[in-house]
């Protein structure tokens, strides 16, 4: 989550969205920094888990996490200023409708910063053939990230080439 944590660049003014939170680890270390929150998954038992794990925000309405679709997100047009994704890309249906939705959610200038798994070799025979990953080469994702409608988007293979590193802001 670091990396994530890194690019986003998170401070008390922000506004963070969080799409497949899963349990809620990163959730919690950019809570610790960002004004106000909301996190989505699909799994009841994750939003549950995150819930937990995120007790004192959501006590204290700085931070909402609900059960819903990464392809359809309940919030309104330009809210938050900074979302992240983290291991969770590779099961989306529809990718282009999340990224789409990403977008549509950030404001002007908002950042997001995914992490997902690469295309390579060891991915696909470990995880690709067990799980039905959908991994999408460096090329493909720059491509659905910019159709989305977000700019300044880099996409890069981690160092062993197992994860890629994904962000833009929206124009």
């Amino acid at each position: 989550f670091k990396v994530i944590m890194d690019k986003l660049n998170l401070t008390s003014d922000d506004i963070y969205c969080e799409v497949g939170c899963g349990g809620g680890i990163l959730l919690n270390m950019a809570m610790s920094l960002a004004k106000q929150g909301a996190a989505i998954d699909l799994s009841p038992d994750m939003v549950q888990l995150s819930i937990k794990n995120n007790q004192q925000p959501v006590d204290d309405e700085k931070l909402e996490i609900i059960r819903g679709s990464a392809e359809k997100l309940p919030w309104a047009s330009n809210t938050f200023t900074a979302c992240a994704s983290a291991n969770m890309f590779f099961f989306v249906e529809k990718p282009e409708a999340m990224l789409s939705e990403i977008t549509r959610v950030l404001k002007p200038g908002g950042r997001f910063v995914m992490v997902t798994a690469s295309t390579s070799l060891l991915v696909k025979i470990f995880f690709g053939l067990l799980y039905k990953l959908k991994v999408y080469s460096n090329q493909k994702m720059r491509s659905m990230l910019e159709t989305a409608g977000l700019a300044n988007v880099s996409v890069k293979t981690t160092k062993f080439g197992t994860l890629q590193v994904c962000n833009g802001e929206k124009a």
